[in-house]
């Protein structure tokens, strides 16, 4: 027996009792016993049953309020709601929460002072009435129990005294509601149906809301009966009468609703009657509801029929049931309108009238359900999804959908450009937010769609395709022009410094920078790269985003590098110098410790991009070890790769070494792998002959460009050595510097080379118009003979003698066979077809964003559709021969006129040159186009060294003037060379002077132009003796422009450079954007333009004077430009007369006194017949734009205030001024000079025959203007404008005032006879007689005015009548 706790004893003591008591496992003196709940229903007691009686005329249960629902809160008891809601585990752990429960504060006591919900209380029952005072008294009697049901549970004594008694014997009084018979009145309908009103029926309008919170339903019914008696007791005639007025008072759109809302309520097939009992009600309620919904469902006609037995459906709901109905067939009528684009998962569009099966999953709940493939907006959506699969999804579809859109596939399918579209709608924030998500699939996805928005494969294969021929490996940036701006512009100025912009503002000009800049996409690639390990795909993706990156700039190339250890993992992962053994049967899908060809690639973009980054790569990434173990394996198959996969890292690595020895690094590999090198020129002379795979002959093509590299550098390096114009002193300190390859290793792998050149040429010769075939090993080939004949013959160890000898002997046995041979006249026969110049149809147009610039190229079939770089495109081969016989022409001086003749002859190439001078000229600037430009280069520099060619002159001028233009950035050094040799070369234009000169002697004399200047010296135009002055200063003409152009000195030099290439002076191997070329159609102007500009910045009292050489630039400026429209007015024609026009008159305004020069006069006054042409005035529109201005009216301003301040009345400034008065120009230069410079009114003072410009040009049509005809007639009267200061300016006042207020139109009647009232009551009567007498002109007579004799009779009666 464990005693009981004594005092003093510790809380261990019992303890210690404790574990006695449970180890004796004896039962306990008391247990604990749980009590039922006593609030717990019969349901939830389950066996405890109650006596149920029941008393006729009572209810057997409590009455309900019949008002609760299904939202309204049931009131629980406090621990109930505690118990509930710990057993759903929603406690509220937040310790300020548990602080405000128990915060007694008066401020929060009353916070929590809320309104009782009291929508649940039952409301209190009306008592029965008592027939007495008070109940009647029970008395209990003796009552028998009933045995014959011995299954049922004996009821108690009081149970069966209730069941035995009635209301009454309570003393109640029951009133038994009887039903009254139905009164129906027939209502007449607008239809003539009538309607059965039911008087116990409630009102369809009247509800009672608002009239009383307790008696409003009981008013309203009170209004119901009384309105069912007032029908019954009128007439149908009495009811339609009222029904009449009330249609006619009403609104018809209240009538509208309250009929509509009556035929809601009567449609329903099922009353409740209010005589039946509740449990009827809902028995008979439910048939109903179920006869209802299951018609409902029949009415849907849908394939399988939904039974209520099924899981969770016991409720029908129609809408959703309806999407198994079948789709209606798609609307094909938006012709006007176009409809919404929807593609499929691959991209495609889907046409509104396409029949796709739904098995497809393109059909959905969108906007157009009936039409399948989803729109760029819903693929937008579902790029947020929260649905994992729906993002992937969504993702891979605009992935494809931006794929086929750069390749050009939609272009014809719709009507706006996609890229653009997605990209200004923000497809790059949704994809830089998938790409930081944790789901690998989500991540890949997301780079697999921003590779197909700033990645373009046409774009990437054409580069490839090129890097073989001349310049190949010079590629261009994909910057937009407006980053350009600011990455070569200074810092800022605190002043100049503009608000942070935001990352949207920053996308919008420039995507690759944005990315790069803005949304850190190198770290996050780098990351993803080196944690997640993604699959194969993705890890190619991600490296052509960094090439994509690195082309944009050499900016963006070097934050690529510099980006911390994004390099290392690259080279270290997919560069690397061992590997393990791979099955070269199966795909690989782990690329991690496995050298990938597009690793190499982007090594030689980040090359590409500058001297300094090529030096990174070689000596902080080890990327020479890399070369030495990918290259000397002669047979791919070694590499322990996929042969492919072998094949394309080798011409990687061949075309990355190229870049570097472009640059004169990594010269001494050559000496490395010297055997290697001799091994495959071994193999070269056995299999050249021998069809080969492509990539094979890729990679040979490859290995002969590196050749070319090596010896054009050996011969740099040895004259940089050994060369006299260096000191010794410099010598000593390079020596180190300098590649350490010599000329004396290349001579003999150059004399094999040359020898497979040979054998390559003459197989192209005999074989090639027989069966086409890729020309790039031909072209590789080509460029080295002219390299090796360009080092050679620039080295020490040239011999002149037998240097001729061979360099004839192979243009004699080589090079003119093969031009005279079937195989290359073949070749020569594609150049029309395959030319982008003369196509300019093929270039993709829509797919083109301005903050993501490219090349705009497609692909169709995978292969390019430009038509220059076709599989057998000419260009190539073209150029490259072309090359070597313009450097034999250099080399050898005997060869030069018959080269030319040779040249000249080929009727193929002088008809493609005939149709690029002909043609007009292309708008957009392709950088692939620079190949033909190059060919066009060659070919004029050949031909014009035939001095006897008079035939080809004309063509040559055109094609050099057309090429001028056309000359991209990077060829800066071929316009130095243009403009030095060809351009202004005498035996150009000297051979076509007889032809003008002839033409010249056949004006006939009234067509010469004779000016009075402000000397009152008669100046007379000889223009044969003008062009023969301008022929013969050709030579200070060119000074003239090459000192103009002498500020893009440091930019020809580093083009010629790269052109020549001279590797240790080459910076960089890239240009600039090809969107616009080097100098504008306008360029003969640009010497003038900038004088212009230098003196309007100054103040006008600066300009006084212009230096002697000043002078001289102008004029040679005027000589050229007036030689240009007398030579070759199509060429000059290229350029608007008015731009032309507006260039000249900058030459007044270049100083004060400049126009005053005796030559610059001439050739200002030639300049002015030429523009007085009918048909350049036709031409002439001042309202077009003009590049360099405002506006051409701020400038016709400045142009008038000069005349007005200098002009002393000059006659050749004033017809210069008078081109913008004609009446077919705006209105606003007519007033300009007739309201702001109206003192030109006194000095505008030539002669109606001098003016070169037919008079009737400046009085048709008939003025309009109210406000110019005031100014006409005001200076007039006011005498500030009279016939002897200006009589052109009298004589047009004079025409617009007279037939202004004899216009037969009844307008301005007033102003018409106030004018002619001011007319009349001048005292200077000639004027009044030149304005009422007015007939015509005739520069014969006084004032160039002749009048009428006698008014007409219809004039006549107007002045009457006024």
């Amino acid at each position: 027996m464990i005693p009981r706790p004594k005092p003093g004893e510790t809380e261990d003591d019992l303890l210690k009792f404790q574990q006695e008591f449970l180890s004796k496992k004896e039962q306990s003196a008391a247990s604990v016993v749980r009590k039922p709940d006593k609030r717990k229903t019969i349901q939830s007691i389950g066996c405890v049953e109650k006596d149920v009686v029941d008393i006729d005329g009572l209810p057997p249960t409590k009455p309900k309020s019949g008002q609760e629902g299904p939202n309204i809160p049931h009131k629980k008891s406090r621990f109930s709601a505690s118990r509930e809601a710990s057993a759903k585990g929603v406690e509220e752990d937040d310790p300020e929460a548990r602080i405000d429960k128990q915060d007694r504060h008066m401020a929060a006591v009353l916070t929590k002072i809320v309104e009782r919900d009291t929508r649940n209380i039952q409301p209190l029952t009306s008592v029965l009435e008592c027939s007495s005072g008070f109940p009647k008294v029970i008395h209990r009697g003796n009552l028998e129990q009933d045995k014959t049901d011995h299954n049922k549970k004996p009821k108690s004594l009081f149970a069966q005294q209730m069941s035995k008694m009635s209301a009454s014997d309570f003393g109640l009084v029951v009133k038994v509601k009887e039903k009254p018979p139905d009164m129906e009145v027939i209502v007449s309908e607008e239809n003539g149906v009538g309607a059965h009103v039911s008087k116990e029926s409630s009102s369809n309008i009247i509800k009672g809301i608002g009239l009383s919170a307790t008696f409003g339903e009981e008013e309203a019914q009170k209004i119901h009966h009384e309105n069912i008696s007032k029908l019954a007791s009128l007439t149908s005639e009495e009811i339609q009468e009222e029904r009449n007025k009330l249609l006619q008072m009403l609104d018809p759109k209240l009538v509208s609703f309250l009929a509509s809302k009556r035929n809601k309520e009567s449609s329903s097939e099922h009353m409740p009657s209010p005589h039946l009992p509740e449990s009827m009600e809902t028995a008979q309620s439910e048939p109903f509801k179920s006869k209802q919904s299951s018609t409902e469902v029949e009415e849907l006609d849908l394939p399988i029929k939904p039974d209520r037995k099924w899981v969770h459906m016991d409720k029908v709901e129609c809408d959703k049931l309806s999407w198994l109905k079948d789709l209606p067939p798609p609307s094909t009528d938006h012709n006007k309108t176009g409809t919404t684009a929807r593609f499929d998962f691959e991209g495609n569009l889907v046409t509104a009238d396409e029949g796709i099966d739904v098995k497809f999953g393109l059909h959905h709940h969108g906007d157009e359900p009936e039409r399948a493939g989803y729109s760029l907006e819903e693929l937008f959506h579902l790029c947020r999804s929260t649905n994992i699969q729906q993002r992937i999804l969504s993702l891979k579809t605009l992935g494809n959908i931006l794929t086929k859109a750069r390749n050009g596939d939609l272009e014809d399918q719709i009507n706006s450009a996609i890229l653009p579209t997605v990209l200004n709608a923000g497809i790059l924030f949704l994809i830089r937010w998938a790409m930081d998500d944790s789901i690998e699939s989500v991540v890949c996805m997301s780079i697999k769609t921003l590779r197909s928005i700033i990645m373009s494969d046409a774009d990437e294969e054409s580069l490839d395709r090129v890097f073989s021929w001349f310049q190949g490996h010079v590629s261009p940036c994909f910057k937009t022009l407006v980053m350009s701006d600011e990455m070569t512009s200074k810092d800022p100025t605190p002043e100049d410094e503009t608000p942070q912009e935001t990352d949207a503002d920053v996308l919008k000009r420039d995507v690759i920078y944005s990315l790069v800049m803005q949304m850190n996409l190198l770290p996050r690639l780098r990351h993803i790269l080196s944690q997640s390990h993604p699959q194969a795909p993705s890890v190619l993706h991600c490296i052509d985003i960094l090439i994509r990156i690195v082309r944009h700039s050499p900016q963006m190339a070097y934050e690529v590098e510099r980006c911390p250890g994004l390099i290392e993992l690259i080279i270290e992962e997919f560069l690397p110098t061992s590997w393990k053994m791979l099955d070269v049967r199966a795909p690989l899908s782990d690329l991690y410790g496995v050298p990938v060809p597009s690793a190499m690639k982007l090594v030689r973009c980040l090359a590409q991009s500058g001297r300094n980054l090529a030096a990174t790569m070689l000596n902080k990434y080890h990327i020479r070890a890399r070369f030495l173990r990918y290259l000397v394996e002669k047979n791919a198959e070694n590499l322990l790769l996929p042969q492919n996969e072998a094949l394309k890292l080798q011409i990687e690595g061949y075309r990355a070494w190229r870049t570097c020895l472009s640059y004169g690094l990594a010269a001494d590999l050559f000496t490395d792998i010297f055997p290697c090198v001799l091994s495959q020129l071994a193999v070269l002379q056995k299999e050249h002959l021998e069809s080969n795979s492509n990539l094979v002959c890729i990679r040979t093509t490859a290995f002969i460009t590196v050749l070319e590299s090596v010896v054009s550098l050996a011969a740099q390096s040895d004259q940089r050595k050994f060369g006299s114009s260096v000191s010794k002193l410099s010598r000593d300190e390079n020596h180190s510097l300098l590649p350490n390859v010599t000329w004396s290793q290349v001579t003999d792998v150059s004399l094999v080379v040359m020898d497979t050149c040979q054998k390559c040429l003459k197989k192209l010769g005999k074989t090639y118009q027989h069966k086409k075939f890729n020309l790039d090993f031909e072209v590789s080939c080509l460029n080295f003979m002219a390299s090796y004949f360009l080092s050679w013959s620039s080295h020490k160890s040239f011999n002149p003698v037998e240097g001729l000898e061979y360099v004839e002997k192979i243009y004699t046995d080589v090079l003119r066979p093969l031009i005279k041979s079937l195989g290359f006249r073949s070749v020569l026969s594609d150049l029309c077809s395959c030319s982008s110049v003369l196509n300019p149809a093929h270039q993709l147009k829509m797919e083109c964003a301005e903050n993501l610039p490219g090349l705009s190229l497609r692909m169709k079939n995978g292969h390019l559709v430009e038509p220059c770089l076709q599989e057998y495109s000419p260009f190539g081969v073209i150029i490259a021969v072309m090359r070597v016989l313009y450097v034999v022409s250099q080399i050898h001086r005997g060869l030069p006129e018959k080269i030319a003749e040779l040249i000249s002859t080929e009727e193929n190439l002088l008809t493609y040159h005939r149709k690029i001078a002909s043609s007009p000229k292309y708008t957009s600037a392709c950088h692939f186009n620079k190949y033909e430009n190059m060919l066009m280069y060659y070919f004029i520099k050949i031909v014009t060294k035939n001095p006897s060619s008079k035939q080809t002159a004309p063509l040559i001028q055109k094609l050099v003037l057309r090429l001028i233009t056309q000359l991209q950035h990077g060829d800066e050094f071929l316009i130095h060379d243009l403009l030095s040799t060809v351009m202004f070369s005498p035996n150009v234009w000297k051979q076509g002077e007889e032809e003008v000169r002839s033409v010249l002697e056949d004006l006939q004399l009234s067509d010469a132009v004779h000016l009075c200047s402000a000397t009152q010296e008669q100046v007379s135009l000889n223009q044969t003796q003008l062009v023969t002055a301008t022929l013969s200063e050709l030579v200070s003409i060119r000074a003239a422009y090459l000192q103009a152009f002498s500020s893009q000195q440091k930019r020809a030099i580093h083009s010629r450079h790269r052109f020549l290439m001279q590797a240790l002076d080459v910076q960089n191997l890239v240009t600039s954007t090809p969107t616009e070329t080097l100098l504008p159609m306008d360029w003969m102007y640009l010497p003038l333009i900038d004088l212009y500009n230098r003196f309007s910045s100054v103040g006008a009292d600066v300009q006084n004077a212009l230096s002697k050489t000043e002078v001289s630039m102008v004029t040679s400026v005027l000589r050229w430009v007036y030689l240009l429209e007398k030579f070759q007015p199509k060429v000059t024609s290229s350029v608007s007369v008015t731009l032309r026009v507006s260039r000249v008159m900058c030459t007044f305004l270049t100083g004060n006194d400049l126009f005053m020069e005796k030559t610059v006069y001439l050739y200002l006054a030639a300049l002015l017949r030429e523009f007085s042409s009918p048909q350049l005035l036709d031409q002439m529109d001042f309202n077009e734009q003009i590049p360099g201005i405002v506006s051409f009216y701020d400038l016709y301003s400045l142009l008038l205030q000069q005349y007005e301040a200098v002009s002393f009345g000059d006659s050749l400034f004033a017809c210069y001024i008078l081109f913008p008065m004609q009446q077919k120009h705006d209105i606003q230069l007519r007033k300009a000079l007739w309201t702001e410079q109206y003192g030109i009114l006194r000095c505008l003072n030539i002669s109606l025959k001098e003016i070169p410009i037919p008079l009737d040009r400046f009085l048709n049509p008939e003025e309009s203007d109210v406000e110019l005809i005031r100014l006409y007639f005001q200076n007039l009267l006011s005498r500030r404008l009279q016939s002897h200061w200006s009589p052109l300016l009298y004589l047009i006042a004079i025409h617009h005032v007279n037939r202004f207020i004899y216009n037969q139109e009844k307008k301005h009647t007033q102003l018409k006879h106030g004018i002619i009232q001011q007319a009349l009551k001048s005292p200077h009567k000639e004027l009044c007689q030149h304005i009422l007498h007015y007939k015509m002109v005739d520069p014969e007579k006084d004032c160039g005015i002749e009048l009428y004799v006698e008014l007409p009779q219809i004039r006549r009666s107007l002045l009457e009548q006024i």
